[in-house]
C-alpha cells in the first residue's frame, strides 16, 4: 500500500514540541541551521519509531496504523534518521520511545518559566590537580543544573593549567589573589556583559585550599547553588547530578580532641578519608587546640545529596563560633581538609569577613606523610 503522507499539522507539532532540534539522545543539533555551509533551512527529517511499514526497521503489524501518529515520529538530523534505521536491533522501539520522551520533557519544562525566573549563571572552576587537568564537562554541568535552571553556556571560567602545588605559602598567596580574587571580584562587581549577576551555580575541581579560597571570594551575599562531581557514577553526563536522597540523622560527629585553651587551632575534615595523628603533629604546639568534624566511615563517595552539603555548613558554621568563644577573636584557624569539593567551597563560603579570626587552609603531602600550611582564606 502507498505510504501516508504525514499531515503538515502533525510536522509542525513535531517541530514545535522538539524545538526545532534532533531528538537523538546526545545530539541536539539545531535543524533549522546548516553547521557546516552556515546556511539557514529546514533540516528535519521524520522518523518512524515503529517502522512505516512492517518491512521496514523495528516494522510490525501496528506499521500502516502509525504511520502519521504524533507519538510514533521523531525529529531527527539526517545522520541520525540513516543511524537508527541502518541499525535497528541497536536502536529498538523502546528507546527512541523514552529518547523521544525525554527530549520533548526537557522543551516543555524549560520553556515553561518565565523569562526573569530560574535563572543562574555558570562558574566553572578548574586548577590542575599536580600534573593531573580534570575539564569539567559541560554536558554534566547541564544536566546537574537541570530543571530549576536552564545553563547557559557563556557563564564564568576560570582554568589555570600550570598551577605547582609544591610552591612556598608566599606563592600560593600571590596566585590566589592574583588569578582568583581579583578576577572573581571584578566579575561579581560587573556582572557578564553589564548584566549583573543574581545566582550562581559553581563547579569547581581544584586543590582544596584554592576552593576554599575560591568560596571565600564568592562569599554568601550572592545566592548560590555548589556542586558535587560524582566518580562513581557510570554515566559521564550524570557526574555532577546530585544523587538521591538518604537519611541524615546524626550525620556529622563534632568533637574537640584536644583543648589546650591557647590561640592556636587546629580543625580536622575528616570527611573523604580519616586524618590521623601521624598526618599533622609536625602543626602541633604546646598551646594548640585540635577540633574535628567527620562521619562514622569518612569515604570519597559519601555526600549524595545537597541536603548533607547544607547540614555540614551548619554544623562548621557552628563550630567556627564555638572555637572563637573558646579561643578568643585573636585565635588562628588552620584547617586540614579532607572533603569533597562542594564542602571545600562551603567552607570558604560561609566565613564571615569582619567576625571571623585568621583562617589558613593546609594541603597534604603524600611523598611526606603530612599536611602543610600554605594559605591564608580570609
Amino acid at each position: 500500500m502507498a505510504r501516508k503522507s504525514i499531515p503538515e499539522t502533525i510536522k509542525l507539532q513535531l517541530w514545535v514540541r522538539a524545538a526545532g532540534r534532533c531528538e537523538f539522545k546526545g545530539c541536539n543539533t539545531p535543524l533549522w541551521h546548516n553547521g557546516l555551509t552556515l546556511s539557514d533551512g529546514n533540516f528535519a527529517e521524520f522518523a518512524h519509531i515503529i517502522g512505516s511499514s512492517k518491512d521496514g526497521p523495528r516494522g510490525t503489524d501496528q506499521s500502516e496504523e502509525l504511520q502519521i501518529d504524533f507519538s510514533n515520529l521523531m525529529l531527527l538530523c539526517q545522520r541520525c534518521h540513516k543511524e537508527i534505521d541502518s541499525y535497528p536491533e541497536r536502536y529498538p522501539v523502546g528507546l527512541l520511545l523514552g529518547w523521544k520522551q525525554e527530549h520533548e520533557n526537557r522543551i516543555e519544562i524549560q520553556t515553561s518559566y518565565p523569562e526573569d525566573i530560574h535563572k543562574s549563571t555558570v562558574f566553572i572552576f578548574c586548577v590542575n590537580i599536580g600534573c593531573r587537568n580534570v575539564p569539567i564537562n559541560f554536558e554534566a554541568v547541564r544536566n546537574a543544573m537541570f530543571p530549576k535552571f536552564p545553563a547557559d553556556p557563556k557563564g564564568i571560567k576560570i582554568e589555570e593549567n600550570y598551577f605547582d602545588r609544591l610552591s612556598t605559602p608566599e606563592q600560593w598567596q600571590i596566585f590566589a589573589e592574583s588569578r582568583i580574587r581579583r578576577r572573581v571580584l571584578r566579575l561579581l562587581e560587573e556582572g557578564i556583559d553589564d548584566v549583573k549577576i543574581k545566582h550562581l551555580s559553581i563547579f569547581g575541581i581544584a586543590p582544596m585550599p584554592l576552593l576554599m579560597y575560591l568560596g571565600q571570594c564568592i562569599g554568601d551575599t550572592i545566592p548560590a547553588d555548589i556542586y558535587q562531581s560524582h566518580r562513581n557514577i557510570e554515566d559521564t553526563s550524570k557526574t555532577w547530578s546530585w544523587q538521591e536522597e538518604i537519611s541524615v540523622e546524626q550525620l556529622y560527629s563534632v568533637s574537640c580532641d584536644l583543648d589546650k585553651k591557647g590561640e592556636t587551632v587546629l580543625l580536622k575534615l575528616a570527611l573523604s578519608d580519616s586524618i590521623q595523628l601521624d598526618k599533622y603533629e609536625a602543626l602541633i604546639s604546646d598551646s594548640c587546640s585540635v577540633y574535628q568534624i567527620t562521619i562514622s566511615s569518612p569515604s570519597p563517595h559519601f555526600l549524595k545529596s545537597k541536603r548533607q552539603l547544607e547540614i555540614f555548613s551548619y554544623e562548621y558554621r557552628k563550630l567556627l563560633n564555638e572555637i572563637q568563644a573558646n579561643h578568643g577573636k585573636n585565635c588562628k584557624i588552620f584547617i586540614l581538609p579532607a572533603v569533597p569539593v562542594s564542602i571545600a567551597v562551603e567552607c570558604g563560603r560561609v566565613i564571615l569577613p569582619t567576625k571571623d579570626p585568621e583562617i589558613y587552609a593546609c594541603e597534604y603531602y603524600a611523598d611526606k606523610g603530612e599536611f602543610q600550611i600554605v594559605l591564608r582564606i580570609n
